[in-house]
């Protein structure tokens, strides 16, 4: 059962760890294990609320691709379509060995420490580009694949990915988190029907909470891209893995 101090503090989580490089799930996975308890469609319903944050600040451009007369939307709709193929197939091939590392303390540390590295070696991207082509929404959609797993970040993935490629800044992050809305929805529609044992009230007061944290953090983290500080949340999920490895170690 998810009591309303618990949902505040994981939907407060949820809407800064979504958004900014660091793995919403594995910061949820680990928070979960200090309340003891476990609860993944939970987990989804707060990465359904967050996804309407992205809606909210994206709500023009989102509007403008869906304009499917224009040669260029078009384009770029169907790069967005390619890569979701990727996390698609791992999805369904990988969804119970992957919802089964969320117990493992041990995976979840090792898995942010890869996300850090990956995430820290954007310092070293240059801009070769404007706007990605299929070959680069490909590697995209094969990164995001990749941060199906706990403490992998997903934003961290994408990002870190369009810019490893030349994307501009600007790009890779809308990229990103036009990438979110499908996969986001697509996970909550297989999941919120087993919402079993949270009442209406809390789910109501996570949404809020979750939707409004996830707009400014939003809003921070394009700054923080557009100031080349990206790569410094690397060096918090090395971090932070360090220390997980060696709290499970003690245990």
């Amino acid at each position: 059962m998810v009591e309303i101090i618990q949902a505040i503090i994981l939907s407060i989580i949820q809407g800064i760890t979504e958004w900014f490089p660091i793995s919403s799930s594995g910061h949820l996975a680990l928070i979960q294990h200090l309340f003891g308890f476990q609860n993944l469609s939970y987990d989804v319903f707060l990465h359904f609320a967050s996804i309407f944050a992205v809606i909210f600040v994206f709500k023009k451009e989102i509007i403008k691709i869906f304009n499917l007369k224009n040669k260029e939307n078009w384009r770029y709709f169907s790069y967005l379509l390619i890569a979701l193929i990727p996390a698609i197939i791992v999805g369904f091939v990988f969804k119970d060995t992957i919802e089964n590392l969320f117990s493992n303390t041990i995976y979840l540390g090792i898995f942010f420490i890869f996300s850090g590295i990956i995430i820290y070696s954007t310092k070293f991207a240059k801009q070769k580009k404007e706007k990605p082509n299929l070959f680069d929404s490909l590697i995209i959609g094969i990164f995001q694949a990749i941060a199906i797993f706990p403490g992998i970040s997903r934003s961290g993935m994408t990002i870190s990915s369009g810019l490893f490629r030349g994307i501009s800044k600007e790009q890779a992050i809308k990229f990103s988190f036009f990438l979110a809305i499908p996969i986001i929805l697509g996970a909550s529609i297989l999941e919120l029907n087993n919402i079993t044992e949270v009442n209406y009230f809390v789910l109501l007061i996570s949404f809020i909470i979750t939707l409004l944290v996830s707009i400014i953090t939003i809003k921070l983290l394009i700054k923080i891209i557009k100031s080349d500080k990206f790569y410094l949340f690397g060096i918090y999920n090395i971090l932070l893995g360090i220390i997980i490895l060696s709290w499970t170690s003690l245990m």
